[in-house]
C-alpha cells in the first residue's frame, strides 16, 4: 500500500476520491467528508480554484503547494496569476469538532455556494462545488475524457 500521510485511513492510498453531497449551514460552516477528516487535524486551507469551485487542502499539502510556487520567479506571469488568484483567496480554515470548515462569504461567492454543496475529492484536495456547476463540469468533462485518457496512455 505504501506511506500513507497520516489520517488517511479508508482513502484510496491515502488521496482523496470521490463525490459527496453536503450542505452549508446559516453560518457557512461545511462539513469535511468524514472519511477524509482525519486529514485535516492539523487545520485547512480554502481557496479558490479552477472551474469556479473551492478548493480545501490539508495543512500539509498547502504547504508543499506555496514551497513549489516560491522556487518559481515572482516575474513569471503565470506565477503572478496564481499569487492573486489563489494565494489571495485563501483562508484558513481548522474544523470544529463536528469536522465542518467556515467558508468564508467572499468564497461562497465567489463558487455561488448557497445552502448546497458537491465535494469532491482530487487526488491532493478536496473541491467544493456548486451542485449545478459540478453538473455541467461533470457533462463538459464527460464529452472529453475519453480521448484525452487515450493522450495520457490510460
Amino acid at each position: 500500500m505504501g506511506n500513507r500521510p497520516p489520517g488517511t485511513e479508508g482513502t484510496l492510498e491515502g488521496y482523496f476520491a470521490g463525490e459527496f453531497a453536503h450542505s452549508l449551514d446559516e453560518k457557512g460552516r461545511l462539513a469535511i467528508p468524514a472519511k477524509f477528516r482525519g486529514r485535516f487535524k492539523e487545520g485547512a486551507v480554502v481557496t479558490r480554484w479552477i472551474g469556479e469551485c473551492l478548493a480545501v487542502f490539508p495543512s500539509d499539502q498547502w504547504a508543499d503547494l506555496n514551497s513549489e510556487i516560491a522556487k518559481r520567479p515572482r516575474t513569471d506571469p503565470a506565477v503572478s496569476r496564481f499569487r492573486h488568484f489563489v494565494l489571495a483567496g485563501a483562508h484558513e480554515a481548522d474544523p470544529d469538532g463536528q469536522g465542518r470548515v467556515v467558508i468564508p462569504a467572499h468564497l461562497r461567492e465567489y463558487a455561488s455556494l448557497k445552502t448546497e454543496a458537491v465535494v469532491i475529492g482530487n487526488l491532493d484536495h478536496l473541491e467544493v462545488w456548486e451542485p449545478g456547476r459540478w453538473r455541467a463540469e461533470l457533462a463538459n468533462v464527460q464529452t472529453k475524457v475519453e480521448p484525452d485518457l487515450r493522450d495520457l496512455g490510460i
